[in-house]
């Protein structure tokens, strides 16, 4: 029955074919093709690491940039000949070893031309993990309420043979208060959920118990981070907040078949886009829709993603020959791949599975440059844990914060910044001498003078900073402004929320270029905060609420 529909819904947005000789023939043509390896076999590279002029270099030298980068690549070899293949392969395994990479066959496909058998394969290198560092990537995870986020992540994070047993097992081990159990709705934002793969893509076993965690991130050579975000209206602030101060790498739609499109849909979809935050969809609880719900539902959301202000390519994975084609094409193009699974049958779960350990990298954290920039850690948890003291919890955007690393916390309400020093770092349940850009962990900190931190004077906005830098907190700001939705007229003195990375706070309209703002319209606004001071950057992408009033902007002067 599901692959009736799916074959319906892939009419719509394009056969398999055609994906393959647009989507993936862009790809191709980003990364090259190189016949260097011998007896004419076609390698060809897929890395987001690689521009136009590395196209031209040999495959060899690619794939040592790809690796360094993003630590780890794709290649597809061939059509060709098995026996041309071997030396092709036998090539590929030394280079690999001499990066401390591991190789692994993903995929295999015949196809039979002039009376031969071509074989293609794709092959998955991955570097090995080494000093507990290793691939990271944050996946939002939004959606209507009741269709299956916080389920679908207990099932992803779990051992690979765990399944949902229809009650509430799986998002028993993701809900975090005594609230979210009992009624079963997420209103926080759960993000301690993790997917761990090997150098190979097999999934590891994840430990519950802390004692086992350092030994779990040992292991791992690709960690794949949850932010199950709540799909509610009445937490809607929280998603938003989840959205813009996570910095999640991509963002996962789930679509409930039994209910299809809804209102909170549209507005999760239209946030992710108005973020510039690659998106695919996944369709759950396959096994309870009947038939012609599942179809309405699939025309609904490709109703919704070719809307002019999405302009996405719905296609429909259903085989793990689908699945390649999409990769190669997903985060480059319009192509925006939809999966239909079942987290109680476990429908299609290990495709979604596959894609998630084959997921390219969309920023390179951990360079040269980043780790020498000045520390730069965005705070947006913090706790007073007794016997322990202060701990703050964030996402470290640059530069590498060790033990008794010396930093400026702030601003507090006056717009200061406090001196303290870091006495303990955890990542991941586990503790590790420092932190390496792009990772979540939290700190222990303690100040630096003879006066406590106060830990009524912490908040979610504030930044730890390399003391070597001079911060200034800022309290208006100028920035270039596009209202994607408003149902009244905006003026000066209108008073929306600002969502800027982890900053939340009521603003207020000084000064504005247009009379009036209204859907559509572009401005440059004048924004000044209403109650405290905050750590803004130039260039900076800001998202305003207000009710059902959307807006997106960048900052483009800080005024104080």
């Amino acid at each position: 029955k599901i692959n009736k529909v799916m074959t319906e819904v892939a009419s719509l947005s394009g056969s398999t074919d055609a994906l393959a000789e647009g989507g993936g023939r862009s790809a191709a043509s980003e990364c090259g093709r190189d016949t260097s390896s011998g007896a004419g076999v076609l390698v060809e590279l897929f890395s987001r690491a690689l521009s136009l002029e590395q196209a031209s270099e040999p495959w060899e030298c690619r794939l040592q940039q790809a690796v360094e980068t993003d630590g780890e690549s794709v290649l597809m070899l061939g059509p060709s000949r098995a026996t041309e293949l071997a030396p092709a392969l036998e090539r590929l395994r030394e280079l690999a070893h001499g990066c401390g990479c591991a190789t692994t066959l993903v995929h295999e496909s015949f196809k039979e031309k002039a009376g031969e058998m071509l074989v293609t394969q794709h092959i998955l290198v991955r570097k090995l993990p080494a000093q507990g560092r290793h691939l990271d990537l944050r996946v939002a995870v939004v959606g209507n309420v009741d269709a299956g986020k916080s389920t679908l992540v207990g099932v992803l994070t779990g051992p690979t043979s765990f399944l949902d047993d229809g009650r509430g097992l799986a998002r028993s081990r993701v809900l975090r208060h005594k609230h979210e159990a009992e009624t079963g709705r997420t209103s926080s934002i759960a993000e301690d959920q993790h997917m761990r793969l090997n150098s190979t893509g097999a999934c590891l076993a994840a430990e519950r118990h802390q004692r086992h965690a350092a030994h779990d991130q040992s292991e791992a050579a690709k960690v794949v981070s949850f932010i199950d975000l709540a799909g509610h209206e009445r937490y809607l602030r929280t998603t938003v907040y989840g959205l813009t101060a996570h910095e999640p790498d991509y963002v996962m739609v789930v679509v409930g078949a039994n209910h299809g499109i809804t209102r909170m849909t549209k507005e999760h979809v239209g946030m992710a886009i108005a973020l510039h935050v690659p998106l695919f969809v996944v369709v759950t609880k396959v096994d309870l829709c009947p038939e012609p719900v599942m179809k309405e539902t699939m025309k609904s959301l490709s109703r919704l993603l070719k809307l002019p202000g999405a302009r996405k390519q719905p296609y429909a994975v259903r085989t793990l020959e689908e699945l390649m084609l999409a990769v190669r094409s997903f985060g480059r193009s319009a192509i925006t791949p939809v999966f239909t699974i079942s987290s109680v049958d476990g429908t299609n779960v290990p495709l979604l599975r596959q894609f998630f350990n084959l997921m390219p990298s969309r920023r390179s954290w951990c360079t040269s440059e980043q780790k020498e920039q000045p520390a730069e850690f965005l705070i947006d948890q913090h706790f007073n844990v007794p016997g322990v003291g202060l701990v703050v919890a964030g996402t470290l955007i640059s530069g590498v914060v060790s033990l008794n690393h010396v930093l400026l916390m702030g601003p507090d309400n006056q717009g200061k910044f406090n001196a303290v020093t870091v006495k303990s770092i955890h990542h991941m349940r586990a503790a590790v001498p420092a932190l390496l850009p792009g990772q979540t962990g939290a700190f222990v900190v303690r100040s630096r003078t003879k006066e406590h931190v106060r830990t009524f004077g912490i908040r979610k906005g504030m930044v730890l900073l390399d003391s070597s830098c001079t911060p200034v907190a800022t309290r208006s700001f100028t920035c270039d402004v596009l209202v994607l939705h408003s149902q009244t007229t905006m003026r000066v003195n209108y008073q929306p929320i600002v969502y800027a990375r982890n900053v939340r706070q009521c603003v207020r309209i000084a000064a504005m270029d247009k009379e009036v703002l209204r859907t559509g319209v572009r401005a440059r606004v004048t924004l000044e905060f209403m109650y405290r001071p905050e750590f803004l950057q130039q260039g900076t992408k800001v998202l305003f609420t207000e009710g059902k009033t959307k807006a997106i902007g960048t900052i483009r002067e800080l005024l104080e």
